[in-house]
C-alpha cells in the first residue's frame, strides 16, 4: 500500500457517475514518497464506480526515476482488498515515470472488463524499481462509462 492516500479514496470527493451512456473522466493524483518506488510496491489511486467499465486511461507522472538509465516500470489495474497487489491487470509496461511524461492507454483487458455491483479501486503496481528514486506525484485519469 502506498504511503499516502487522496480525497477520492478517503471519500472526501465523490466519484463522477455517468448519467447515461456517455463516457466520463475522473483524474486522481497520489503523492508518492521514495519508499513507494520499489519493485512490487502497489497502491490505489482512484475508484471505478459500481456498474461502470473502463474505456481508457491516462497515466501521468513526475520524473520518479532520476537515473540516467531509468528503470521504473508500472502496471495499472484493479487492486485487491488489502491493496498489496493487482487482482486484475489492465495495462502493463508503462514507463512514463522514467522521465515525467504521460501515456494514453487502451488495452483489450480494459475494454473487456465486466461491470461489478461494487466500487472497485484502480491502482498502480511498480513492476520494476526506480534506479534512483525521487518522490513525486502520479496521476490517473480514468475514462469510463456505465455498462
Amino acid at each position: 500500500m502506498f504511503t499516502n492516500r487522496n480525497d477520492i479514496l478517503d471519500g472526501r470527493v465523490p466519484t463522477v457517475f455517468p448519467a447515461g451512456s456517455e463516457v466520463v473522466a475522473q483524474r486522481a493524483t497520489i503523492a508518492l514518497v521514495a519508499a513507494d518506488l520499489d519493485a512490487n510496491d502497489c497502491g490505489a489511486v482512484t475508484i471505478l464506480p459500481t456498474g461502470c467499465v473502463p474505456v481508457a486511461l491516462i497515466y501521468d507522472s513526475d520524473d520518479l526515476d532520476t537515473n540516467g538509465t531509468a528503470t521504473i516500470t508500472a502496471s495499472v489495474g484493479l487492486i485487491n482488498a488489502d491493496e498489496s497487489d493487482l487482482s486484475t491487470v489492465l495495462a502493463t509496461g508503462i514507463t512514463a515515470s522514467r522521465d515525467g511524461t504521460a501515456a494514453h492507454v487502451v488495452t483489450k483487458e480494459m475494454v473487456a472488463l465486466a461491470p461489478a455491483p461494487v466500487d472497485r479501486k484502480v491502482g498502480v503496481k511498480f513492476t520494476a524499481a526506480a534506479a534512483t528514486k525521487a518522490a513525486g506525484v502520479l496521476g490517473l485519469t480514468l475514462l469510463y462509462r456505465a455498462a
